[in-house]
This record gives structure tokens, sequence and C-alpha cells, in this order.
């Protein structure tokens, strides 16, 4: 009897299923990387980025998927050597070497969902670039991926045309609440992608045969586009697009005379009419107009449609300091993956302590790349270094040495290359939100298969299916793809629904509830449950801080809600400890363990107060600039009735911020206790003359003048510090009180009112300014023992830190070009 053996017979050519599989795998990969531009989940702002991962993920999955069972059926694997992807790999695995010897590896892998700063997100774009032309994108494939990248655009550019017009309430989905929303991700990001399609535009009109018609239409696009990106005002993209359309100028006005006789025209070249020399023109004339005269003119589109923005992140000089501090204590692989937070809170300047942006938790340096530079160390570098040489020596290659006449492909290949081009040089000076940076991924697959049509080479095909060995080998691959396929989607939908349940927390209380910390509190547990985060445990003691705090205001606490306040505890510290526990680098979770420790200290818990300071000193150790948690110790200390430890404390606080309102008002209720308002009034008076522009110091002299019962002195300092800062709430509202001590209700109402406005969530403000009108406020009221929160023109979300002030210092930098408005000093003050 024979043995048998396994040994199919490899077809000559691939059989229906296999075509059909590879069918399925290029139309999935083609939605997948459309829609991922435009795809959010209503009702979850927080989670706008995450959304599009998350669907290109599972989209890049059944790809995978499909793929792998093509190739099964046919036996047949082409392989290709590809520098530009194997930089890119290059990069993703000196990514994982990084996270691997990082005390984070989680959330250098994954993060909280998949962040851009993760190894896993860089995968997935590795995963877009080599499928694109693992799939054999046709050209077919190809105009329907543009035209769906065409039509995101219009459909984008019409949504915020409307809401220009009809306000932010259209079409808001519950979350795009501003103009300046937008469904793709940033407003920056919104003008990465017109800048972008200005450029496919661009180069239509100098490559395609294209009718008048075709060209007036082209025209009427790239005037809104133009429009649009006016509001936007990013100075960058003006400058690309001011180079670029200049280049494109200069060759369509000489490309007939390039060695070439009238008449001839080389690949890829049109003749050259009005419409393409007025479209170019008129590119060029706007973007080198807004680059010269950007803040007047965006002061004046910004007064024209009501739309002011502006985003601030970390300068190339600030990023390079703290790329220097990294490397000087890890070389070779940086700080880790998904980290800059944590070496921001480490590094940073001091001189940010005396800016408004002294506490913002910047997530990214100057740029992605150099984000990824700091991350990843001289590997990551290098690999960057690599994958961009080679990106733009393939396109160069492919463009110059381009051995087919084929236009179409020489198009795609021009297009693909100066988009993904655009897409990583502003990768270099920007941090583009995901959706940007899975379009320039995209973009480079798309080169890849255009290279490949210009510049056919052959293909090293395997036959997997000659002998049983090989045989089997193919399948244990194929096996061990699709189950880490299903383990890395099992994987990713826990993630994202606790990363759902997680931003959906606040909106999902019931009606009524007389407990909503609680049942949000509930919801994140919920989340934590699905996927272990730092980020999800610190809210759950954030919460339970805030209910114990409730709950310890009271007047008298019944039994129950003494088990309540003990539960809270329990609840609150478990999940502080778990957060420090998670990630120990972040001093934000030893913040919030100290606050709560802070809070059984001064209702004199036995031992909560040691623990509170070893909190916040673990706390100092990751985030030494910051003065909150020196800050907090002498809290602590003065309400123990240790006044010298108390003092000390403060002024360490001082010296880290001068101008710290909350520390300043300690150091004066510390004088004032101790009998020694006359002593700290003379030593405050010799401060302001060393500090003359440090509006905290007149505020400081304005309380000391209060507690002497100087009421004119109290009224002149306040009015000095507000001078120097108009919005400072805290001086508002004591010169207020004074005004409301001295019956002058108007005067008092002003000031109250702009502290209302400043603070629009404190309801015991809106209460004083009701007493205030309403005549029924004693005026022996005199200022309570407590500042307020100072109204805070900073805002940070997905990522993106934005405000409307231009910062005063070189080491924070604006993004777009700033109004005149935004810039300090241009305000008029009473």
């Amino acid at each position: 009897m024979e043995p048998t053996s396994f040994l199919p017979k490899l077809p000559a050519k691939s059989d229906a299923i296999s075509r059909s599989l590879m069918r399925v795998a290029r139309i999935t990969l083609g939605i997948g990387m459309v829609l991922s531009l435009l795809l959010f989940i209503p009702g979850a702002p927080g989670l706008l980025g995450p959304s599009k991962v998350y669907f290109l993920l599972a989209a890049i999955l059944l790809v995978v998927v499909c793929t792998s069972l093509a190739i099964l059926r046919s036996g047949a694997v082409a392989v290709r050597f590809v520098p530009v992807l194997m930089g890119w790999w290059a990069l993703v695995l000196a990514g994982v070497i990084s996270a691997l010897l990082s005390p984070t590896l989680l959330p250098s892998l994954f993060g909280d969902a998949l962040e851009i700063h993760t190894v896993g997100f860089i995968a997935l774009l590795g995963l877009v670039m080599t499928l694109v032309p693992v799939v054999g994108m046709s050209k077919r494939a190809i105009v329907y991926v543009y035209g769906g990248i065409l039509g995101v655009t219009a459909l984008l550019v019409a949504y915020h045309y409307i809401r220009l017009f009809t306000g932010p309430a259209f079409l808001s989905f519950g979350q795009f609440n501003n103009v300046a929303s937008t469904l793709i991700g940033s407003f920056n990001d919104l003008g990465l992608l017109v800048g972008s399609m200005i450029l496919l535009l661009l180069v239509a009109v100098l490559q395609l045969q294209l009718t008048t018609r075709v060209l007036g239409c082209i025209a009427v696009a790239t005037a809104l586009l133009l429009g649009l990106l006016t509001i936007v005002n990013f100075f960058i993209i003006w400058l690309i697009l001011g180079l670029f359309s200049l280049l494109v100028l200069m060759y369509s006005l000489t490309k007939d005379r390039f060695g070439v006789s009238v008449g001839e025209r080389p690949v890829g070249a049109t003749k050259t009419s009005i419409g393409t020399i007025g479209i170019i023109a008129m590119v060029f004339v706007v973007s080198t107009v807004f680059m010269i005269g950007g803040t007047n003119l965006g002061t004046a589109v910004s007064n024209l449609t009501g739309v002011s923005y502006l985003e601030v992140r970390p300068s190339v000089t600030a990023t390079i300091s703290i790329m220097r501090e990294v490397y000087s204590e890890n070389l070779l692989t940086g700080s880790g993956p998904n980290r800059f937070v944590e070496m921001w809170q480490l590094h940073k300047d001091p001189a940010i302590m005396q800016t408004i942006f002294w506490d913002t938790p910047f997530n990214a340096g100057s740029g992605y790349v150099p984000t990824w530079f700091i991350a990843t160390g001289a590997l990551g570098l290098i690999a960057w270094v690599f994958f961009l040489f080679q990106f733009c020596y393939t396109g160069i290659t492919m463009l110059v040495r381009g051995q087919s006449t084929d236009e179409f492909w020489y198009f795609v290949g021009t297009s693909s290359f100066v988009l993904g081009f655009f897409v990583w040089l502003m990768s270099v000076v920007y941090v583009p939100g995901p959706a940007i940076l899975i379009f320039g991924a995209v973009c480079t697959g798309i080169m890849l298969v255009a290279h490949q049509a210009l510049l056919p080479k052959r293909m090293a095909v395997f036959n997997m299916l000659t002998t049983a060995r090989t045989g089997f080998i193919l399948i244990a691959i194929v096996m061990v793809v699709i189950i880490s396929s299903v383990a890395v989607g099992y994987g990713a939908m826990r993630q994202g629904t606790a990363a759902y349940t997680f931003v959906t927390a606040a909106t999902a209380v019931t009606p009524g509830s007389q407990n909503p910390a609680g049942e949000i509190t509930g919801r994140i547990i919920e989340a934590f449950r699905l996927h272990q985060s730092d980020t999800f445990a610190r809210e759950i003691a954030l919460y339970n801080q805030l209910q114990l705090n409730a709950l310890l205001s009271l007047p008298s606490v019944t039994a129950e809600q003494q088990q309540q306040v003990e539960a809270t505890v329990a609840t609150g510290l478990t999940a502080a400890r778990d957060a420090v526990a998670l990630k120990p680098t972040d001093a934000r979770n030893a913040k919030i363990l100290g606050d709560l420790y802070a809070v059984l200290a001064v209702n004199n818990i036995e031992g909560a107060r040691e623990r509170a300071n070893e909190a916040f000193s673990l706390a100092e150790s990751r985030d030494p600039q910051n003065p909150y948690y020196v800050l907090q110790k002498s809290i602590m200390a003065y309400r123990a009735n240790d006044v010298d430890s108390a003092r000390s404390l403060v002024m360490q606080a001082i010296a880290l911020k001068p101008n710290y309102t909350e520390a300043i008002f300690l150091l004066s209720q510390i004088d004032i206790a101790a009998n020694d308002v006359k002593k700290a009034i003379d030593t405050t008076l010799a401060l302001v003359q060393l500090e003359p522009q440090n509006p905290a110091r007149y505020y400081q002299l304005g309380v000391l003048y209060s507690a002497d019962n100087n009421r004119e002195g109290a009224l002149a300092a306040f009015g000095e510090a507000i001078v120097r800062e108009p919005a400072y709430a805290n001086a508002l509202y004591l010169r207020g009180l004074e005004y409301v001590r001295a019956g002058e209700t108007e005067r008092a109402l002003a000031d109250l009112e702009k502290v209302r406005d400043l603070n629009p969530d404190n309801d015991s403000i809106k209460g004083l300014v009701d007493q205030v009108r309403q005549g029924t406020v004693s005026t022996t009221s005199t200022p309570v023992g407590e500042t307020i929160p100072e109204g805070n023109s900073v805002s940070s979300e997905n990522e993106v830190t934005t405000s409307d002030t231009v910062p005063d210092t070189n080491l924070l930098t604006p993004v777009n070009t700033p109004t005149e408005s935004a810039i300090p000093g241009s305000e008029t003050t009473e």
C-alpha cells in the first residue's frame, strides 16, 4: 500500500476562490482607508481619533485574514524587497525594543485607546502601507480610493461652510459644539486635509488632460478650499502651498522648453492653458498674501466668521531640550513610547512655570517625528531618517526614471508622492491627528503600487505547496496569522469598549440621580475591568475624592452616611494605589493619592498627613518644577498648627512659581494669623519693588491691606494686579468684595460679574452676584478665607492644547498664525 502524502497541485493561475478573497480584501481595505477619515461615534467626543483607528484596525484585520486565505489557496507567495517598508518596520521594531525596556510596557505598546504615540498605532500604519501593494490595487481601485477621499473632503468642506453660516448647533451630534470642531480631528487636521487636496488638484491640472468645464470646477473647488484654509490660517501650510505652487507655475510656463520640440510633450505633462495658469496663480497669490500678512488678515477673517483657533505646542527649542535630557539618561532606546507627558513633567524648563501653561500636560513635542526621537532614542532616530530618505529616494527615482508611458500611473505616482511627502514633512514640524497619519500611510502604499507600475521589477515567487513540508509550513503560518488577528481584534474590542464606557460615563448618569459621582464611578469601574488603565483608576479616585468632600462638608453625618464615607475612602484609595502601581512614573497618579490622604489629614485621621506627604514627595520627584505638591504639604502643616513648617514650605512653592496665587494667599493667611500684618505689608512692598510686573505680589499686598482694614490701600493694590492681568479672577473677586463693604454696588457688580464669566460653573459666585444685585448681601461682608479657581484660557481635548492667548515664552509656540486679540498686550483695558 502506498503511503499517503500531502502534495496539492499548484494551479496554473489563481482560481475563482483566491481571486474572490483578494477582491474582498481590496474592497475592505479601500472602504477602511476612506471611511476611517470620517467615521466617529456620536456622543463620545473623547473617542474622535480612536474611533477612526479602531474602525481601520477592524478592516485591516479582515484584510489580513482574507489575504492569508487567498495565499493559502493559491499556494504562492510573491516577495519583493521594498526599502521604504523596511524602514517603517525598523521603526516599529525600535518602538517595541524601547517599550520592552521602559517602565511602562503596556501603555507604551497600546496606551488607553491606541493613541498615535503607541507602538500599536505605528504598526497599524505599517500594515496599511504593506497591504496596499500586497492586495494589488488596480487602476479602478485607486480611482475609487481617490474619489472616496475627494468625496470625504467635499463633505467636510460643505459641512463647515454650512456651520459657518448657520452656527455650531447644525449637525453638532451632541459633541461638535464649536464652529472649529471638525469630524476629522482637530481644526488643524482639517487644514492639513484641505492643503493636501489643493496639492492634489495642482498635480491634476499639471498632468491630466482636462476640459474647460472640468478646469472651471477645479477652480471653484480650489477657491472654496483656500477660503476654508484662511480660517484655519496655518502658516506652514501656506508656506508649503506657496513654494509648491510657485514651482508648479514655473514648470508650467517652461515645460515645453526642456529639450523637446514644440508640440512634443513628455510623459505626465499636459499642454499649458490659461485656466491651468490661473488656478496655479490663485493658489500662489493667496498663499503669499497670508504668509506676509497672516496676523492682520487672520484677525479680519476671525472677526468676519467668528472663528478663533490657536493651537499651542512645545517649541523646537523646548523639544530639543527634553530630547537632550532623555538622551543623557538613555541614548539608545529613549524614554519609551507614549511617555512624552512624563518627560515634559520631569525635564521642562522652569520658565514654563511663569506662564498660563505651567500645569498643561503636553502629550507631544513640536512634531510627531521629534516626539518619536525622544521616545525611541537613537534607534528610532536612525529608523525615521532611513524611512524618510527611502521614501524621498523611491518617489524621486520613480518620477525621474519611470519606464512606463501610462499617464494614469504617472499621475498616481506623482500625486501619491507629493501627498505622502506633505504628510511626513508636516509630521516633522507638527503633530497631525490619527486621520491625517492614516492618510499619509495610504498615500505611501499607493506610491509603492505606482512605483511597481512605472519601474516594474520581477518578484521572487515561492511555491509553498510543492512538498508536504512547505505545505504544512504555509498552513501553520496562515493559522498563526489568523489566530493572531482574532486575538488582536478581541483585545482591541475590549480596549475600545472600555474607552467608550469611560468617555460616556458622565453622560450615562440617571436624570435626577442623588449620587451622580457614584454612578460615574461605577461606569468607570466597568471600563477599568475591561482594560486596566492608570487613567481610568485615576478618574475613579478623583470622583471618590469629590464624593468624599461632599460628604464631609455636611453639617452632621448619619450612621448610613458614615458607612458611605468609609466605602468612598476605601474605593478611592484603592483606585489611587492602582493608578500608581500601573504607572508609577506619572506624577498625576501620585498626586491624586496625595490629595485623598490630604482630605483625610484635614479631618484629623491619624497617619493621613504622613502618607499624603509621601505621595506628594513621589509626585514631586516626577514633576519637580510643579509647586502644587509643596503647597499641599504647607496647607496640611498650617492646619496642624505647624506654622514654621507651613511658612518654609509655602516659600518653596512661591520660589518655584512667584505668581502662584494660592501660595501667595496662604502666605498672607499665615502672616495674618501670626499678627505680623504690618511687617508683612512692609516686606510685600519691598517685593513689589523687586517684581513690579508680578500681579500676584499686588494681590498679596491687597489681601494684607484688607486684613489691616486699609480699604483704599486694598483697592489700589487689587487694581494694580488687575491692570497687569485683566482676567485675574481672585483680584477681581476680592476687589468686588471690598466694593460691597464700601456700598459701591455698581463697581462691585462689574468685578463680580467678570469673575462669574471666568468661572461659569461656580454656583457660589453666581449666588453672590444675585445677592449683590438684589441688595441682600451684608455690607460688612469680608473676603472669604480661600481662593477661587482662575479662569483658564487653556484647554486640552483629544491631545490638542488650545488657548486664547499667545505664549509669552519661546519655549512654547502657536501653531496657527495668531490674531491681534490673541497677542498679549493687544487688549484694551480700562
